[in-house]
């Protein structure tokens, strides 16, 4: 399991807990000088800068999912020509025939529970992917509780009163003492009786020995493998918690009967233990990460929504985190109408209504939860208003540069084009960021990412960079503006556009043909634009976009008291003194 964006569907992963995986979004800053990345991998994700393929990633985020839909537009679509015209026809007439394709392909049901189902059949290889989506994510904690989502979603491996256990009549009520002196110990370390604390601390250890004598270590994970499943993981972000794998289509029924044990009944066995693996995560990639801790200081003074706290919580917060705490926040987010569920490969729809039915029919919700959607567009932005929009932290990883400019969520109107203008600023050797403070010495590296830290909810177009040898943030601070201004007053040239709109066609054709990426899209679509058809929209969308539309949406973001800036500054490790250059 990973957060945010992290997990690798092509490693048949058995332990639900690859190395591997980053708890936080994090900038990924590549060699000095080096062309740019796509930003999938060196801003979003919790890829490092390994330049993964699209096909190698369990899910595509939206800007992606249109990017590859394009992919396999044009790849489908555009024959030999002589002209451009002709290959522009070819493409009108791919898109034309994919989404009359999919819209026949595409099938979905609901349950009487709410449990929304999609499946597209694919009878390429007798393979299936199964994408569980529940609209939940780090979002939606309190104050106080922060990291809850991400220690669930580690707990839904853990199994069921049958899964996972060699006796549950024995290991329940240790279970139960666990938490009773957990429980004491917190009030005994409140309330500073250290010598109590100690003891009841003592004795937990002895119980979670107990507990560990009657359970199965990843009986879940370790079933489905031997079935024949790959890819088996899951990760949180903001904005929500995605379980997914691929194995044999005539083992589906299989995956049907354990995916309902662990959301129907599902037991919290090693909750403790677990915690002590994400504060093991939290040190390796926040607390001991230059990197790490400026995102994280960086969002909480940026931000003022709940985009502003961390996937992976705050330590204070998770070492309060009991069963009751847990179990809690399960039964107020997890029922069937906060989950869809996408089945694409070598199936039938009949096959999989009947299997729903039969292992999720029967789940009702503990709690009155509303059916899973986007937010509502009145939301504000989260800008501080008042006092200073400048942060400055110092660090042995600096100089390094953020900007960020305050956006709509997702389902805005204007969320497509503020992908293209991210397209048009970087990602590409002819990109303004690129060609004008990369290739002229100013930067070893310059990007902008359409959405930070999630894009559910309003939330901030980031362009970040470092600055060349000799450069301060103060001039690359400067030089961006120049770029973002010149956007504005002159706009992209009909070569820019022509680019922009031929990459979102071309590129990225492996991402659309992997069983695993369109089931992400499919439920990333339903749940947060209102259905996956609006897919296929926004890909037309950007075909009609004109250089006026990205000025106007240039104009409206990129001004200056839309603008919170963030500065790491290089520090000495022997003086501490911060300096704004290399």
């Amino acid at each position: 399991m990973t957060t945010a964006f992290g997990g690798r569907f092509a490693q048949a992963i058995i332990c639900h807990r690859p190395k591997v995986a980053d708890p936080e979004r994090k900038l990924a800053i590549p060699s000095k000088r080096s062309a740019p990345e796509s930003r999938s991998s060196t801003f979003f994700g919790l890829q490092d800068a390994s330049r993964q393929s699209m096909a190698a990633r369990p899910e595509l985020n939206r800007r992606e999912a249109i990017l590859a839909t394009g992919g396999i537009l044009a790849a489908s679509a555009c024959q030999p020509s002589s002209s451009e015209a002709t290959q522009q026809e070819g493409y009108s007439k791919g898109s034309e025939d994919l989404s009359q394709s999919l819209e026949a392909r595409v099938q979905e049901f609901t349950l009487s529970n709410g449990l929304h189902f999609i499946v597209l059949e694919r009878s390429i290889a007798p393979i299936v992917s199964c994408h569980t989506y529940a609209d939940v994510g780090a979002f939606d904690e309190v104050d106080g509780q922060t990291g809850i989502a991400h220690l669930l979603e580690h707990m839904a491996f853990k199994g069921s009163p049958r899964i996972g256990t060699k006796d549950y009549a024995k290991e329940a009520p240790i279970l139960g003492a666990l938490d009773e002196v957990f429980y004491s110990m917190k009030e005994a370390e409140a309330s500073g009786r250290v010598a109590l604390a100690q003891k009841l601390n003592d004795q937990m250890q002895k119980l979670e020995e107990q507990a560990a004598a009657f359970s199965i270590p990843n009986e879940f994970g370790a079933t489905l493998s031997q079935a024949g499943a790959a890819g088996l993981n899951a990760t949180t972000s903001h904005d929500a918690t995605r379980y997914f794998m691929a194995m044999p289509a005539n083992k589906l029924e299989l995956w049907f009967a354990l995916e309902a044990e662990r959301f129907r009944a599902p037991v919290f066995r090693e909750l403790y233990s677990e915690k002590r693996v994400v504060f093991e995560e939290r040190r390796m990639r926040v607390d001991d990460s230059p990197m790490g801790k400026f995102q994280e200081s960086f969002a909480a003074q940026a931000m003022t929504n709940n985009y502003r706290r961390p996937v992976i919580g705050y330590p204070a917060d998770l070492a309060l985190l009991g069963r009751r705490e847990v179990q809690s926040f399960f039964n107020e987010h997890y029922g069937p109408q906060r989950l869809s569920i996408a089945v694409v490969g070598d199936v039938h729809v009949d096959v999989v209504q009947k299997l729903a039915e039969k292992y999720f029919g029967g789940w009702q919700s503990m709690s009155s939860l509303p059916q899973a959607g986007s937010p509502s567009d009145t939301e504000p932005l989260p800008r501080p208003e008042g006092g200073s929009r400048h942060f400055e932290q110092g660090s042995k990883a600096g100089p390094l540069l953020m900007q960020a400019y305050y956006r709509p969520s997702m389902t805005s109107k204007d969320a497509v084009l503020l992908d293209i203008i991210c397209d048009l600023l970087s990602g590409s050797r002819t990109s303004r960021l690129y060609t004008q403070l990369v290739e002229t010495g100013q930067a070893y590296h310059a990007n902008a990412v359409p959405s930070y830290p999630g894009e559910k909810h309003p939330n901030a177009l980031v362009l970040f960079g470092q600055p060349s040898s000799g450069v301060s943030l103060q001039a690359l601070d400067k030089a961006f503006q120049k770029e973002t201004q010149g956007l504005i007053h002159n706009g992209p040239s009909a070569k820019e556009m022509a680019r922009i709109k031929k990459a979102t066609k071309l590129t990225l054709v492996d991402g659309i043909r992997s069983n695993t990426n369109m089931a992400s899209a499919l439920c990333s679509y339903h749940v947060n634009a209102g259905s996956w058809k609006k897919l296929l929209s926004d890909l037309e969308q950007v075909d009609q976009l004109t250089a006026a539309d990205v000025q106007e949406v240039a104009a409206a973001t990129f001004q200056e008291d839309n603008l919170y800036t963030g500065y790491m500054l290089k520090e000495d490790p022997v003086t501490g003194k911060k300096n704004s250059t290399v």
